[in-house]
């Protein structure tokens, strides 16, 4: 009598001994220069991924779809989870680490700093103007690194006049919010510069809480909802969320945006023959084709039975990634998604996240990334890349753009 083979059980995804659904990469740590083919082999497989991170199991998830309802289930996947351990300790009690009431009281007192009409009336007027003064301090050279010498200072300038804080110390805000993204990576830094921007920024907050003036800071201070305004400690914790985040993502958005054009020699001249159409189009394939957030990590805090009908139960305390990047390119929303065509007409994407913890400073990102490119394809209107480059991670594979652009023009 021949006995029938023993019917194994499938491994639990996160036993210890079940194989990764992608191997040989750290998705906190590493970068990963085939990044994009990497998430698309695994998307063929199914809508997600377990993978390595932090030396432990964390689900990544793949699909347009996924990553949508993932940005949305605050109930499942509550952004407070992450950020209370990974900002909190040197960013301050922020917007991204609250929920239910608080979160909505505190956004209802920021938003109006970010409110469109405020990009359109007040934002727009200084953008160009600051994106000439960079440009004049290297066009008579006819070479340039545009990662170094403008994108990397540009959006810090934009915040600093915003805020109406002392335009000559830019290089101190530059290297703050530098240092205040690195934290769990380097603490000592980070929480040097958020002890020192606090110091600096205190007295300032103060004074506008009597002498208002027209810049956001005063905004700020001065906005009252559901009877109350936001305490300093609100204030200041915005401000140290700010910097990094608004000054790093829209100057990796920037410099992606430039990659995009420059090795793209057609879209470029489309876009130079006729930039008050096409301008505004180039800007967001550029963040549908390499967004500057690209895994966004998250936690699941509590134990989630089969979510979204995946057959999936994660435990508690599991790292979570929503991958924006293959969302981005999910070949079931965008026809070609690794084809940078700025035809496409898109929008949105999920560049900025979604759910109640979307940016708040969209339109702001949006406005500076288009006056910025606007500024450089009318000055520099023959540039060229002189050198070969290529988009790489920062912090990992988190955040994305690219690490130099030496033109010629």
């Amino acid at each position: 009598m021949i006995e029938s083979p023993a019917v194994r059980e499938p491994l639990d995804p996160f036993d210890a001994h079940a194989p990764f659904d992608v191997e040989g990469h750290d998705f906190a740590f590493d970068d990963i220069p085939d990044l994009h083919e990497v998430l698309a082999a695994a998307r063929v497989r199914k809508p997600y991924a377990i993978v390595p991170f932090l030396g432990t199991r964390a689900v990544l998830f793949l699909t347009h779809d996924l990553v949508t309802a993932a940005f949305k289930d605050e109930e499942s996947f509550p952004a407070s989870a992450i950020y209370a351990a990974t900002t909190e300790p040197v960013l301050g009690h922020t917007i991204q680490c609250m929920r239910g009431a608080e979160h909505r009281i505190n956004r209802k007192l920021v938003v109006p700093a970010f409110r469109r009409k405020l990009v359109t009336d007040q934002v727009e007027a200084i953008l160009e103007p600051l994106a000439h003064e960079l440009v004049d301090r290297f066009e008579s050279r006819g070479e340039a690194d545009l990662v170094t010498e403008f994108t990397h200072g540009y959006p810090v300038r934009v915040i600093t006049r915003l805020l109406g804080l002392p335009m000559d110390d830019e290089e101190r805000f530059r290297r703050w919010a530098v240092d205040l993204f690195h934290f769990p990576m380097a603490p000592e830094a980070a929480e040097r510069a958020s002890r020192e921007f606090t110091e600096y920024v205190t007295p300032i907050v103060a004074r506008r809480r009597t002498d208002p003036g027209d810049d956001l800071l005063s905004t700020l201070a001065c906005t009252e909802a559901e009877g109350r305004r936001l305490t300093d400690e609100e204030i200041l914790s915005f401000l140290r969320l700010l910097f990094p985040a608004g000054a790093d993502t829209t100057y990796l958005g920037l410099g992606n945006a430039l990659y995009a054009l420059l090795t793209h020699p057609e879209q470029l001249a489309r876009v130079l023959a006729d930039p008050d159409e096409e301008l505004e189009w180039a800007v967001e394939e550029s963040l549908r084709w390499e967004p500057p957030v690209g895994l966004l990590p998250r936690v699941c805090p509590a134990p989630v039975r089969d979510w979204q009908g995946l057959g999936l139960d994660i435990p508690a305390e599991t790292p979570l990634i929503f991958a924006i990047t293959a969302a981005n390119r999910d070949p079931a929303h965008y026809p070609d998604p690794d084809v940078f065509d700025i035809g496409r007409r898109v929008r949105p994407t999920l560049a900025f996240g979604d759910g109640p913890h979307v940016c708040l400073g969209t339109w702001l990102a949006l406005a500076e990334i288009r006056a910025a490119l606007k500024v450089l394809l009318q000055r520099l209107p023959t540039m060229r890349l002189a050198a070969p480059t290529r988009v790489r991670g920062l912090l990992g594979t988190a955040l994305r753009g690219p690490e130099s652009l030496r033109v010629r023009f």
